[in-house]
C-alpha cells in the first residue's frame, strides 16, 4: 500500500502518494500485541515522546480511523515531492 517514506523530525513514517497529495500513517505496532501479526495503532503518547508536533498529533486524531494525515501538494511546486525529504 505504502510507495514512500515521510520525515517528521527525524522520524520516518510510511506514506502514499498519489496526485496532489501524501497520506502520511502515524500508527504504530501496538506493543502489547505478541502476535505475527501485531494491531497497528494510533498512540499520541508516544508520537509525543518522539517529537511530533501537536498540531499533527492533534490532526491525526481527528481523522477517522485515528493516526492518518492527507497533505495537499503546494500549488506551483516546481518539482514534485519524492518522500524522502529531511
Amino acid at each position: 500500500m505504502y510507495d514512500c517514506v515521510v520525515t517528521i523530525n527525524n522520524t520516518h513514517w510510511p506514506a502514499y502518494r498519489k496526485p496532489g497529495a501524501t497520506l502520511v500513517d502515524l500508527r504504530m505496532f501496538d506493543p502489547d500485541d505478541r502476535s505475527a501479526n501485531p494491531l497497528l495503532v494510533f498512540r499520541p503518547e508516544k508520537l509525543r515522546e518522539l517529537g511530533i508536533p501537536d498540531a499533527l498529533i492533534e490532526a491525526a486524531a481527528k481523522s477517522d480511523p485515528q493516526g492518518f494525515l492527507l497533505f495537499d501538494d503546494l500549488p506551483n511546486q516546481t518539482e514534485p515531492a519524492t518522500g524522502h525529504g529531511n
